[in-house]
């Protein structure tokens, strides 16, 4: 999985690093920060799947607007 692309994405439409890791079950905003700059080059699937689904509702609210 791509995750600086996709931080990076939601990142790109105001969600903080604190708003994911609070969304997607992180411990802080510096895990998704290792997440997003490959130090932490894997994550739990359930935070996987947290992280692909905020992505999905972000994007597609975005567009809509």
């Amino acid at each position: 999985m791509d995750w600086y692309t996709i931080i990076n994405e939601l990142q790109h439409r105001k969600v903080t690093l604190q708003q994911i890791a609070d969304q997607c079950g992180f411990a802080s905003r510096g895990a998704v920060h290792d997440l997003k700059n490959v130090k932490a080059a894997t994550c739990s699937y359930e935070r996987g799947v947290k992280l692909v689904a905020l992505h999905k509702r972000v994007m597609h609210r975005r567009e809509k607007s």
